[in-house]
């Protein structure tokens, strides 16, 4: 193989390697994701307690099923779907979820509020 073939080859793997690199994102462990979930709360105060009331028991325990509030790798495939599908599987209830997600006085904006909210982590 020529200089210039092995020089071509090597300048592709750095330049694939470096790629792989900057597109990993680092691994958040389950534990601080888990305390994280626990600690977030939306700094709007209706919204606050719509949350702590009913999605809190779900989105910030270890032992639940539903996406922790603020794990983004998890969020992102649903947010994905758009939103229309995710405040249909709210209303109508998914998997785990029951309809409403326990809130049976909420609107679809407090729906898309508190998704919004929980799918960052913050708001």
């Amino acid at each position: 193989m020529s200089i210039i073939r092995l020089n071509t080859l090597k300048v592709f793997c750095t330049i694939l390697a470096v790629m792989c690199i900057s597109a990993c994102e680092p691994t958040i462990d389950r534990q601080t994701l888990v305390k994280n979930a626990q600690s977030a709360t939306p700094s709007d105060p209706h919204l606050a307690e719509i949350y702590n009331r009913s999605c809190r028991a779900c989105h910030a325990t270890q032992e639940s099923t539903a996406p922790l509030v603020g794990d983004k790798h998890t969020w992102q495939p649903r947010l994905d779907k758009g939103m229309n599908v995710l405040l249909d599987s709210v209303i109508n209830g998914y998997a785990g979820m029951p309809p409403f997600g326990m809130c049976m006085d909420c609107n679809a904006q407090e729906f898309e509020q508190l998704i919004d909210f929980m799918a960052k982590g913050s708001s």
